[in-house]
């Protein structure tokens, strides 16, 4: 209904389930909290959501700007662009951490994140090669947390133009 937002979750990791099914307890079971970076800031500066916070809005802005398609305007694009900002931002600090796109594992995962995104992009008329943009937007703004992004964005951009050019063909 809107009226609350999810914040925290504990989440109890206690168990391994193996691809037979079978349950075994983890030698050091914990709990995971579930209260992300970006849930914080969003509850600190008072947004409901996480793509309102200074995290993400300005990466929907840019994709606003990419597209053409103004953030607020309609919801299927709103969700489109929300979807542009989290998975260019997922894709650069993949890469720059070495996944690169493969068909299997972690290389799998961002290789589905990338064309999701791309997929997203072309319903907004994004026809050319974009989320490499994003990549670049990403670096900008976490160059000073994170300066090892801005300083291989050289690279990440490639490799995500790569796999855009790719999944075009």
């Amino acid at each position: 209904c809107g009226r609350y937002v999810e914040i925290w979750n504990l989440v109890f990791m206690q168990f391994n389930r193996d691809a037979a099914g079978a349950v075994t307890p983890l030698p050091k079971p914990s709990i995971d909290t579930g209260a992300g970076l970006e849930r914080l800031a969003a509850v600190l500066q008072g947004k409901v959501s996480n793509y309102e916070s200074d995290i993400f809005r300005p990466l929907t802005d840019f994709a606003s700007e990419l597209c053409g398609k103004a953030y607020g305007a309609a919801p299927d694009s709103d969700a489109s662009l929300r979807i542009l900002a989290d998975h260019g931002r997922a894709s650069a600090f993949l890469i720059g951490d070495g996944v690169m796109p493969s068909n299997e594992g972690r290389g799998y995962v961002l290789r589905k994140i990338i064309r999701r995104a791309v997929r997203h992009g072309r319903m907004l008329g994004l026809e050319r090669p974009f989320l490499f943009q994003m990549a670049e937007k990403v670096a900008e703004q976490m160059r000073e947390p994170y300066p090892d992004l801005q300083e291989s964005i050289g690279r990440v951009a490639s490799v995500i133009r790569h796999e855009e050019e790719r999944f075009a063909h």
